[in-house]
């Protein structure tokens, strides 16, 4: 009913918007989207708390066939992440919206919900028909808010770039639920993922790599990834929280419906999820660090942090398949915990870009500086997305790396050696990925905002709108509380795993350390107690402070984190430093003050601090090899005089290098070959017809 009324109220949205004026009409929208996005969250949480499926929507279509919906406890959690993104970003939407006249901001509305809605059915969807038709509809609504500024080149391109490798991946994907409706019978997601164990490995080799590579589209896993840091550099500014913090959730969701079940029959495909999600990882944060504008990098980033999740995706299913289902859930709850992450922390970093922009009129690093003191709000809780994305403790990115490092260690389990050998070099990928992160996002808001502003539109930056600022302080406490209630949501996670793996990790990644019986062996407690954890045994309603992950054998801890606790060590340790501080200060007569030594200059400019090009300067030369730059030199001459000679490096992504760029040029050489077809004589082509037809002659007078 929730949903019936959500919908309803996402098409009143807009409507609204159309109404001439600016004030009143947007407000008004913006009200009833948002209490659209409330209501679709709270029905989310009730699926997610019921915990079994419940059909929606049950249609038979001619010719299509059923259009089925049905609500799932892995759907309302997804549900849930795209409610709270679209619900956070609507007020800067709705800003940047009533720039424009009232019709064109009536559309831009129309275009913003129609991409929740059609969010929201393809996580419902239960038949081919509706998972198809909505992931369309999604693609379309995408295409339209990167090219909804249609006067402006960039978007088109990047739009069209995104459209057609958007309809590629849609095929691959459609063609691989065919072949598994096909075997199973049935065009019922259910029913086909209860059909796996009966179809041939090659048929389920096949159909896998098509719907992970084809979905993966969108999660901007390898190849197909060259489409994101054009689309959202391009994208208007209000827009890049949502293709971000929500959109690129569809990839992953459609991973787990459709290559789940298969993965956990053929551990092959695991693997390759596995590795594939950690190359992603490293390619993206690797590009990353050498993006001077602010939103190309996030783009990157974000491609960094799916390939992370679809790792910890990768590594649950290959656990699961060779027979150990807690590890699988260690590994696939850190994926789910990575992807919450990731929708949280993005979505406030992509809405302190936007507001920068609309502070400054850009986003490119080299032009900004000195904005934590011109923009102190904004600047605060955008260190803090940096602190979280970067995995620092105590916030949210910590915990779900955390895990699935972690967890990747426990592959000692399996015997197979390709098997440690796959998860060896992914585990290498992914600690190497998260040093790179952490330089990237000490790179990001030390450029943009600490130093001195390098350019006239930094150092006139004027005041970010609330609409920026009121929900980058929400979602940077989100991002706090994630980190420390890990106990408190660990939990909720394995229990939406457990389906998948047939097995609930709670009891192994977060035994009950508080109640009496425990799972915890007493030897362990009393080794734990002394470092408080059994702080709050007596008033918090969780099971403990303590990630552990408890194994039956000599060693029954393998290993133990609490955010919390490492929280309040750090708030101590503060205090100390900030008490000792005060009493120096109080005894004068005890610190003395000279001026520091400033080698003769007398006044730094801005030119000559660190840009992010010259931050990112060392890993332009150890990944040389890697970007394979191509050298643009420009001169300007006076007669037969040189006067300025400068050089730029024009990097070209390496999915589009040795991809993308090979299939277009075969294909249009193909094209040249069947071109010359079409310009022969009517003889030629008389002939064509009659060698075609003696064929299907020779051919049915064969046939029994």
């Amino acid at each position: 009913m929730l949903y019936i009324i959500a919908f309803l109220l996402f098409a009143a949205g807009p409507i609204l918007a159309f109404i001439p004026g600016r004030r009143i009409p947007a407000l008004s929208a913006w009200s009833v989207m948002t209490s659209a996005c409330i209501l679709a969250g709270i029905q989310a949480v009730i699926a997610i708390a019921a915990g079994h499926n419940q059909s929606l929507v049950a249609l038979q279509l001619p010719i299509i066939g059923p259009l089925d919906f049905v609500q799932t406890p892995l759907g309302g959690l997804l549900i849930l992440i795209t409610a709270s993104v679209f619900a956070v970003a609507l007020p800067f939407v709705t800003h940047d919206a009533n720039l424009y006249p009232s019709a064109r901001r009536g559309l831009f509305l129309t275009i913003v919900m129609l991409t929740l809605a059609s969010m929201i059915g393809f996580f419902s969807a239960a038949s081919i028909a509706a998972f198809i038709f909505c992931w369309e509809l999604a693609a379309l609504a995408i295409w339209g808010l990167i090219t909804f500024e249609t006067r402006q080149s960039k978007p088109v391109a990047a739009g069209l770039l995104t459209l057609a490798l958007s309809e590629l991946g849609s095929l691959a994907g459609l063609v691989s639920l065919l072949l598994l409706a096909a075997a199973a019978g049935s065009p019922q997601l259910e029913a086909i993922a209860s059909a796996v164990p009966e179809m041939s490995p090659t048929l389920l080799m096949v159909a896998g790599l098509l719907a992970f590579f084809g979905f993966g589209m969108k999660a901007g896993i390898i190849p197909l990834n060259v489409w994101l840091p054009a689309a959202h550099g391009t994208a208007p500014r209000s827009t890049s929280p949502i293709l971000s913090g929500a959109t690129l959730n569809l990839g992953l969701y459609a991973f787990l419906r459709i290559d789940a079940p298969i993965a956990l029959h053929l551990p092959q495909l695991g693997l390759i999820i596995l590795s594939s999600g950690a190359l992603t990882a490293l390619i993206g944060i690797i590009y990353a660090l050498v993006e001077k504008d602010m939103k190309r990098l996030l783009a990157q980033s974000s491609v960094e942090n799916m390939g992370i999740a679809t790792a910890g995706i990768g590594a649950g299913l290959t656990f699961a398949a060779y027979g150990h289902p807690f590890l699988g859930g260690a590994s696939m709850v850190a994926g789910l915990y990575h992807m919450i992450n990731h929708s949280t922390f993005k979505t406030l970093l992509f809405l302190g870009a936007g507001g920068i922009d609309a502070s400054t009129g850009t986003h490119n690093l080299d032009e900004l500086g000195g904005l934590m003191k011109r923009l102190p709000a904004l600047g605060t809780f955008f260190l803090l997305g940096a602190f979280a994305i970067a995995a620092l403790p105590p916030f949210n990115g910590f915990v779900s790396e955390w895990l699935l490092l972690e967890s990747l260690l426990r592959v000692v389990e399996i015997p197979d050696i390709p098997v440690r050998i796959t998860f060896a070099l992914s585990g290498a990928l992914l600690a190497l990925t998260s040093g790179l992160a952490l330089t990237c996002f000490i790179m990001l808001p030390g450029s943009a905002l600490m130093g001195l502003p390098r350019s006239t539109h930094a150092s006139a930056a004027k005041k970010a709108p609330l609409t920026v600022v009121i929900p980058m302080g929400l979602l940077a406490l989100l991002a706090l509380l994630l980190g420390l209630a890990a106990t408190l949501i660990l939990p909720v996670l394995s229990r939406l795993a457990a389906p998948l793996l047939g097995a609930n990790p709670t009891a192994s990644l977060v035994p009950d350390f508080f109640h009496i019986p425990s799972q915890v062996p007493l030897a362990v407690r009393h080794a734990l107690d002394p470092i408080g954890a059994n702080l709050g045994a007596t008033f918090l309603p969780l099971r403990s402070l303590v990630v552990m992950h408890l194994n039956q054998g000599n060693a029954p801890v393998v290993y133990a984190m609490s955010t919390l606790l490492t929280f309040l060590v750090l708030i101590f340790m503060l205090a100390t430093v900030w008490v000792l501080a005060r009493g120096l200060r109080r005894r004068k007569h005890q610190v003395s003050r000279n001026t520091l030594w400033d080698a003769g200059l007398t006044r730094l400019r801005p030119e000559m601090t660190y840009t992010a090009t010259t931050f990112a300067a060392p890993v332009r030369a150890v990944f040389q090899g890697f970007f394979h730059p191509l050298m643009e030199e420009k001169e300007e001459r006076q007669g037969a005089f040189v006067l300025t000679r400068s050089y730029h490096q024009i990097i070209t992504n390496i999915s589009e290098r040795l991809v993308i760029q090979p299939v277009i040029q075969s294909t249009m050489r193909i094209a040249a070959l069947l071109a010359k077809m079409h310009k022969g004589r009517v003889n030629t082509y008389a002939s064509y017809i009659l060698i075609a037809l003696v064929l299907v002659l020779i051919i049915v007078a064969g046939s029994p």
